[in-house]
């Protein structure tokens, strides 16, 4: 990955020849603000879906990762130089991932109902937070971000994803992938940024939570 001089964008660049990939062009500051005004009003939609209408899409994400497999799979090993064999293994893994969660999701986010002291009873509701925003690193770049969007999707948050800049296509190709499965449009976005602008991303009202895999220092760094 190479930034260009003017900081306008950057390009992707294949590992073993070492050949340019694509041209990135980082998102502004209004265009960013807009897209998670847009994810937030997909959330509004969304938490309203029933635990079984959301499994139904998450279990249709299993499938479509399977049958772009190899679209998906070429794009990881160009982008950041894995074996395509092991981006295989990857995409197998994240099938799991939809499949399991489209089962136990249901069963764990059902409503709880307890008998109190006083013979009254109390339930528990599992509620959406709203936009979850994720920031990844590049070395498993199907896993690292299924892993967190997922269960937040089952959970009926909106998710934006940051993914490592080597791996901007991995990303555009699972917000294609997920939208195939049936995911509204803007309720997975991925953000193309530099990092003063993901610090006001952060920062914004209507972003309710941040999912981060990153060294010690990245993470206090969060933290203040």
């Amino acid at each position: 990955m190479s930034t260009d001089k003017k900081n306008k964008g950057f390009e992707t660049i294949n590992p073993t020849t070492e050949k340019p990939i694509e041209h990135y062009e980082f998102m502004t500051e209004e265009q960013a603000f807009s897209a998670v005004k847009l994810c937030h009003e997909a959330f509004l939609k969304w938490k309203m879906k029933s635990l079984d209408e959301r499994a139904k899409i998450i279990k249709g994400i299993g499938t479509a990762l399977k049958d772009n497999k190899e679209v998906l799979s070429k794009i990881m090993t160009d982008e950041m130089g894995k074996l395509l064999k092991h981006s295989y293994q990857e995409i197998d893994l994240c099938i799991g991932i939809c499949e399991y969660t489209a089962t136990e999701g249901v069963k764990q986010l059902q409503d709880e109902e307890h008998t109190l002291a006083d013979g009254g009873k109390g339930i528990i509701q599992q509620a959406p937070l709203g936009v979850i925003y994720g920031i990844q690193p590049w070395n498993f770049p199907t896993y690292q971000v299924v892993r967190y969007a997922i269960v937040n999707l089952m959970a009926g948050n909106g998710v934006l994803l940051k993914h490592a800049q080597n791996v901007t296509g991995s990303a555009l190709q699972l917000k294609t992938i997920f939208e195939k499965a049936g995911v509204p449009k803007d309720l997975f976005t991925v953000l193309i940024l530099d990092h003063d602008l993901s610090d006001k991303i952060i920062a914004h009202d209507l972003v309710r939570g941040v999912t981060l895999t990153g060294s010690s220092e990245q993470v206090n760094t969060l933290l203040k």
